[in-house]
Parts: structure tokens; sequence; C-alpha cells
């Protein structure tokens, strides 16, 4: 398991999940996923809490600006 790769891969995973990366990052991490167990056990879980709150939500998107925090919250925990 490459540090470096699992950082880029987990920091961009729901951009990844949402199919909000250009191409050739969404082939890169997609690759990184299935080649890493752990990084990919992340996406399954991460995809199962999406479907899980989309289904108690009504599919209600959480705006923009908090989005970011969150992210910028769980990076800064990784980097850590």
């Amino acid at each position: 398991m490459a540090k470096k790769q699992c950082v880029e891969a987990l920091d961009k995973l729901f951009e990844y999940i949402d199919n909000e990366l250009p191409d050739d990052e969404l082939v890169r991490i997609g690759e990184h996923l299935r080649d890493c167990p752990p990084c990919e056990a992340e996406l399954r879980i991460n995809e199962k809490i999406r479907s899980l709150t989309a289904e108690c939500g009504g599919g209600e998107c959480a705006p923009s600006a908090l989005r970011e925090r969150i992210l910028d919250t769980i990076r800064q925990a990784r980097e850590a």
C-alpha cells in the first residue's frame, strides 16, 4: 500500500463517489481503490453510509460550505 496514493484516494473519496472528478482522476483513483483493499473497504463503507443517509434524508444535500468544512476537518485529521 503506497501511503501517498492512499491519502490522495481517501481525500478525494467523496468526489469519486459523486463522480465529480475529471476523467483522468476518476480512472487513477478507481484503479487505486480496486488495487488497495483498505481503501476499497473505506469506499464500500462510505457508499453504504451515503446510501443510508439518502434513504433517511429524502435525498437532501448538505450546503456546499458545510460539506467543504467537513472535508477540511477530515483532511486535517488524516494529516495529524
